[in-house]
């Protein structure tokens, strides 16, 4: 179940940092600055952030996210199990049960997890050093204006539809090939020394 667990995280991971709409927006973004924030660009970025409504925003990706989240866990699950030659058919089946049983654990821990108002809080704190490697203040600025155009509105109003369809696409694609990997070196790791 851990590595069912783990599988599924990674892939939250991927899909909320893929959903955080300005960090796609200049693909040509300067190269990493190591600084500090400046205060100028701690306002900008906390301006910006204001402007996204990010908190609530975030909330809502979690939500569309956590709606998603036993799907994911019974599919990783799966392939997990029944991937694994080293069971039986026997096993495999006790193993899917207790899976099934988990699964409602881990969604109501990882639910209380992100209902958690600091999480955001520290979320939004680390966007402050984030957004400064790669953008500055103008650029910031310029951000924060399009956010408050009625595009930027319905951007961040669509995000967590997004966001939702990203998670899947992420189960859909990265997941099997995560779990390939991992049973690439779960084969390595079992077998004799040579």
């Amino acid at each position: 179940m851990r590595k069912i667990v783990a599988t599924f995280f990674a892939a939250f991971s991927l899909a909320f940092l893929a959903s955080l709409p300005a960090l796609a927006q200049n693909t040509q973004a300067a190269p990493a600055r190591q600084a500090a924030p400046s205060p100028a660009m701690k306002v900008a970025v906390r301006r910006m952030l204001e402007a996204m409504q990010f908190p609530a925003l975030t909330r809502q990706i979690f939500d569309q996210m956590l709606q998603s989240v036993p799907a994911m866990m019974r599919q990783a699950a799966l392939q997990n199990i029944t991937g694994n030659a080293e069971l039986t058919e026997e096993r495999k089946a006790r193993a899917l049960a207790n899976a099934e049983e988990e699964i409602p654990l881990a969604v109501s821990t990882l639910t209380q997890v992100l209902a958690d108002q600091s999480l955001i809080d520290e979320l939004s704190a680390e966007m402050v050093p984030l957004y400064a490697r790669y953008y500055t203040v103008q650029e910031i600025e310029q951000l924060t204006a399009f956010y408050q155009t009625p595009l930027g509105r319905k951007m961040l109003a669509t995000m967590p539809q997004l966001s939702a369809e990203s998670m899947a696409i992420s189960q859909r694609v990265l997941i099997p090939r995560v779990n390939a990997v991992l049973e690439q070196v779960l084969r390595a790791a079992t077998q004799p020394p040579q």
